[in-house]
């Protein structure tokens, strides 16, 4: 009589390999801390310095103007002027509106 002990252990050995590979897969792309997520992180937190970096210099670029306007009382003037429409007593204003274009 043959007793399939060969046969057996192939098999045991196949579903090792499977059970592996799947837990690999899983590390990889679908667990919490997988590789996937990680470059993704990666790239938002990449991003989001980037971000950070340009408002720090529109900042910086916000000071100065905001320093520049407190020190400066011929620039507060120029920026009244243009941003609010301000004028001083007795002063026309002349507003030169763009034509049209006829399509």
């Amino acid at each position: 009589m043959k007793v399939k002990s060969r046969e057996t252990p192939r098999i045991v050995s196949y579903i090792y390999i499977i059970a592996i590979a799947l837990l690999v897969l899983w590390i990889l792309l679908i667990s919490r801390n997988s590789f996937w997520n990680t470059y993704q992180l990666k790239r938002k937190v990449e991003g989001l310095e980037s971000e950070a970096e340009y408002l720090r210099a529109v900042n910086d670029s916000l000071a100065r103007e905001n320093a520049r306007l407190k020190t400066d009382p011929e620039a507060a003037e120029k920026a009244a002027r243009e941003q609010f429409g301000l004028t001083k007593p007795g002063e026309k204003v002349f507003r030169f509106v763009p034509a049209k274009e006829d399509d």
